[in-house]
């Protein structure tokens, strides 16, 4: 009875260490680039931060550019942030975003490698931005595959796509 209790407790000891080696600031490597081949490209920068109480923060840095070409090559950099609740369970991470949080900002439109101050197009792509059928991935549930080994966290989807982050900040109490 008393190795069985001993387990139980040493188990119970791992998984609160586990539970709370998550809460931190984590981003993404690298850039997760991807380029098509007209040479238009998508470069983005994902950053979460897990708190305590089981809330999150996630903010995608992404930058898109069209096709080069000699007339006119668009590139858009625009942040978004979406926050929600999260069940970490030591192998398995359930994110529950929030839609109601979900905010985006446009940093930069550039043409031609030239920032451009039109407001049409600045209009457009914030419109794009907070379009219902742009936001409505961000506030879908998700389930990941989670391994965390000191300042790597490694998150695996259903898909089998993984993405490795580094420990950014670690949250203080």
């Amino acid at each position: 009875m008393k190795k069985i209790l001993f387990s139980l407790i040493a188990l119970m000891a791992v998984m609160t260490v586990q539970a709370q080696s998550i809460c931190s600031t984590w981003r993404s490597m690298q850039p997760v680039v991807e380029t098509d081949e007209d040479g238009s490209f998508m470069a983005q920068t994902i950053t979460y931060t897990f708190y305590k109480d089981g809330t999150f923060s996630f903010v995608d840095e992404l930058t898109q550019s069209t096709q080069p070409a000699q007339t006119m090559a668009l590139e858009i950099a625009s942040s978004i942030e979406i926050k929600g609740t999260y069940v970490f369970d030591g192998t398995n991470l359930t994110l529950t975003p929030n839609i109601d949080t979900y905010k985006s900002e446009l940093i930069s439109v550039s043409m031609n490698g030239k920032v451009s101050n039109n407001p049409m197009l600045t209009s457009q792509v914030t419109e794009m931005l907070n379009s219902e059928e742009f936001k409505t991935p961000f506030g879908e549930t998700e389930t990941n595959t989670v391994k965390v080994n000191g300042d790597m966290l490694e998150l695996t989807d259903s898909e089998q796509h993984t993405l490795t982050f580094m420990r950014f900040a670690t949250i203080q109490e």
